[in-house]
């Protein structure tokens, strides 16, 4: 059989919606690509027309499947986003409720021992209340040294 007598029998399969969408597409290619014979010059343009249509329908599927999946996209980076904050938050108020050590700089030194860090804030404690009778002013020029 001649692709002539093989298009013509796609043809009338085609107008009994007996044909695959395969051999829809054949028909497609074949007007709109090839040259057509008189015979079926007349049904080139419904061909045409309905070969643009399943162009455009398959374009606006295409279009709405990307923008599904976009939308997919951002809840999906969402969800992660919100669940990297929760477990931010989560561990800066567990690690803040684990803080039970002391630590501090005393004369330069890093001392972590709370005996003696009490021991030296006493001290200071004490210390300040001894210079009491020195004027607030005085303490800030010593401080500023004016």
């Amino acid at each position: 059989m001649n692709k002539y007598e093989d298009i013509r029998q796609l043809v009338s399969r085609f107008m009994e919606g007996e044909t695959s969408l395969d051999e829809e597409r054949r028909l497609y290619d074949y007007f709109r690509y090839e040259k057509v014979t008189a015979e079926l010059l007349p049904l080139k343009e419904m061909f045409c027309s309905i070969s643009t249509l399943m162009e455009s329908k398959q374009k606006e599927v295409h279009q709405k499947k990307q923008a599904t999946f976009i939308l997919l996209h951002r809840k999906l980076i969402g969800i992660a986003a919100s669940i990297i904050i929760l477990l931010a938050v989560g561990s800066m108020v567990w690690h803040a409720q684990r803080q039970d050590y002391c630590e501090a700089y005393i004369y330069g030194k890093h001392i972590t021992d709370p005996q003696q860090v009490t021991k030296e804030i006493i001290g200071t404690l004490q210390d300040l209340q001894q210079e009491d009778a020195t004027d607030i002013d005085d303490q800030l020029h010593d401080i500023f040294h004016q």
